[in-house]
């Protein structure tokens, strides 16, 4: 497979290195970061996010979920817990 391809089936969520979860949620976002608006491409390092967090009644299903960049997710994290904190 080309790099092109590698990087378009990646994205796709079809790249059969890609977990099962992470892959059905990249194909949901169109291989987009909701939260820099940026693609994903295949060195990134991606977390699946929980929109609602657990802590507030999130529940662990793919309408909940969204796959962040680790730097996306770590920001978000951290918002998440400095508003809880300041509640």
């Amino acid at each position: 497979m080309t790099e092109i391809g590698l990087i378009g089936a990646y994205i796709r969520g079809t790249y059969t290195g890609t977990p099962t979860r992470v892959a059905k949620l990249l194909k949901k976002q169109k291989g987009i970061c909701p939260q820099c608006k940026q693609h994903f491409t295949p060195e990134d390092l991606i977390e699946v996010d929980h929109i609602i967090p657990k802590s507030k009644g999130g529940k662990d299903t793919y309408n909940n979920l969204q796959a962040l960049h680790r730097h996306c997710h770590d920001v978000k994290s951290k918002n998440d817990y400095l508003y809880d904190w300041h509640l």
